[in-house]
């Protein structure tokens, strides 16, 4: 009984091997995770950035773009190819993969985000939040910001939102909420939500701040004697407009970080 049991296994061992066959084992592996075959425009090549548009799959072309795709590879750990497609091209949209970076928003140091740039299918180092492609495992440096180097980069695509960011930014992140819905509805929805939650709590605050300050001058007006006890409560509005605003701007920044 133990001989057909082992004889069972070997045989589904086998079966497994020859149905989800790894890339050749001899050539050197590029990447690690799962890499589908998938048509690209000419012109593209090993390690560019690739995203989805509406014309097609293309190297990059944006900063921070949120139609971030994947990854160009050529000897993925394991793949899925269409040899009847027309440009077939593996690339990976998860896992480890090189990827071409460049030097134009600073040296690359190891554990730094990633994103697009408008150098078509070259990554660069994400100084502001948005799309990113992932994080960088390696380091680059160079002087030359036309310079073209490879690096490791772990894959996750995702919209950031870690650096500190003014309301200058505002309009930046209404113009990816109205990008995103193709590709990543509650990305978009975050981002939506929280572009509201700003507008609201300035809105409101300020609403609040008006009125007080309105009532405070017809005070002082119709008593001057109580002029101290009013501006104290002048202070006061103050003081709580301020914390509308910020409770405001608090929430719209966990609605994009969690």
């Amino acid at each position: 009984m133990n001989k057909y049991r082992k004889l069972t296994i070997t045989i589904l061992i086998l079966t497994l091997f020859f149905i989800v066959k790894p890339n050749n084992v001899f050539s050197a592996l590029d990447s690690t995770g799962y890499a589908i075959s998938t048509s690209l425009n000419e012109g593209v090549d090993t390690s560019d950035i690739i995203c989805s548009y509406e014309e097609g799959f293309i190297k990059c072309k944006e900063e921070y773009d949120t139609a971030i795709f994947g990854i160009v590879v050529e000897n993925p750990s394991v793949s899925v190819e269409d040899t009847e497609g027309e440009n077939s091209r593996l690339v990976i949209s998860r896992g480890v993969a090189k990827a071409k970076v460049s030097t134009v928003n600073g040296n690359i140091k190891d554990g730094d985000l990633i994103t697009s740039s408008k150098k078509a299918g070259i990554g660069m180092k994400a100084v502001r939040n948005g799309y990113v492609l992932g994080r960088a495992m390696e380091s680059y440096e160079s002087a030359d910001t036309n310079s073209v180097g490879v690096i490791q980069i772990a894959l996750n695509i995702h919209p950031a939102s870690r650096f500190a960011q003014g309301g200058s930014n505002l309009l930046q992140y209404i113009r990816q909420g109205i990008a995103v819905p193709l590709y990543e509805p509650l990305a978009s929805l975050r981002y939506i939500l929280a572009v509201i939650m700003v507008i609201l709590s300035f809105t409101l605050g300020m609403m609040y701040f008006g009125r007080a300050s309105r009532a405070g001058i017809e005070a002082v007006g119709r008593n001057p004697l109580a002029k101290r006890v009013i501006q104290m409560t002048v202070v006061l509005n103050i003081i709580l407009t301020i914390v509308i605003v910020g409770v405001g701007l608090a929430i719209a920044y966990l609605v994009l970080v969690i």
